[in-house]
């Protein structure tokens, strides 16, 4: 049988312009629009988002100041950087800003700095979240990193929240204010080890009791503010905590700040340190 081959030629070639459109149309299904704008006064936006963020060289900073809306699917914490992961599920209207790595979901970072001053959204609540719009250059995902401001919009049906404070029989509570203080050598050779303790303690009144159990974030920065190590720890039932690190920096003078994300309070501690040549 005899097989006309300029037939077969453009058979193939019609073959091969379908494929490309069939990958053209799924690209193109999952290609992100336009990065989520800002909602509200622009001034409020983080003109720095990234100081604190660990590590901001493994994102891309695609816009410093987005606004995102949905359901919270699950809230936890990463204890190796004190980062408090709120999952969304996007509105309808903002699944669009995703790429196809989320898998239809957004994680909103909240860093240990902010923490303090962020109410923790309950699971099944929807609601809005401001921040900046960052790539995850290994997940390949989008996330609102750091997330540093949080409205509640609407409750799961069946929940509520309470407000106000209780007054025990014997009166009113005592306030209590979180003290951290920190040590270490003020000269650490290249490659030599840096120990810091850390003492955190509540001052209820004229008295000092132990802080427990209250996780800490430590960061050290040079002296422009840029932070080049980081880490996170939890006190001790004697309100105890040390931190090891190794200085691999290059010689000059770094700042190591202790910051308490859980307390409530924005508090912090800081020691300063020199990196000599050996």
């Amino acid at each position: 049988m005899k097989v006309n081959r300029r037939l077969i030629i453009i058979v193939v070639g019609i073959v091969a312009a379908g494929l490309a459109t069939i990958g053209t149309v799924a690209a193109t299904q999952w290609a992100p629009q336009a990065d989520p704008p800002w909602v509200g006064d622009h001034s409020t936006c983080r003109t720095t988002p990234t100081t604190h963020v660990h590590n901001p060289k493994r994102l891309e900073m695609l816009n410093p100041c987005a606004t995102f809306r949905g359901r919270v699917q699950s809230v936890r914490l990463v204890s190796a950087y004190d980062d408090l992961k709120v999952t969304i599920v996007p509105d309808d209207n903002l699944r669009s800003y995703l790429r196809k790595a989320n898998n239809g979901l957004l994680v909103a970072d909240i860093i240990a700095t902010d923490q303090a001053t962020i109410t923790v959204p309950p699971v099944g609540s929807r609601i809005t979240a401001w921040g900046a719009w960052m790539l995850d250059k290994a997940t390949k995902t989008t996330q609102l990193l750091p997330t540093y401001r949080i409205v509640i919009n609407q409750l799961k049906s069946g929940s509520s929240t309470l407000s106000g404070h209780s007054v025990e029989k014997s009166g009113p509570p005592i306030k209590r204010l979180l003290q951290l203080a920190v040590k270490t050598s003020n000269r650490v050779v290249v490659g030599g080890r840096i120990d810091a303790p850390i003492q955190a303690r509540w001052l209820e009144g004229h008295r000092l009791k132990p802080a427990s159990q209250i996780r800490l974030f430590v960061e050290m920065t040079t002296a422009d503010g840029t932070g080049v190590r980081w880490k996170a720890t939890m006190t001790d039932t004697r309100g105890s905590a040390v931190i090891h690190l190794v200085a691999i920096q290059a010689p000059a003078a770094y700042t190591l700040t202790i910051y308490a994300a859980e307390s409530g309070q924005p508090v912090s501690a800081t020691a300063r340190i020199q990196v000599t040549k050996a």
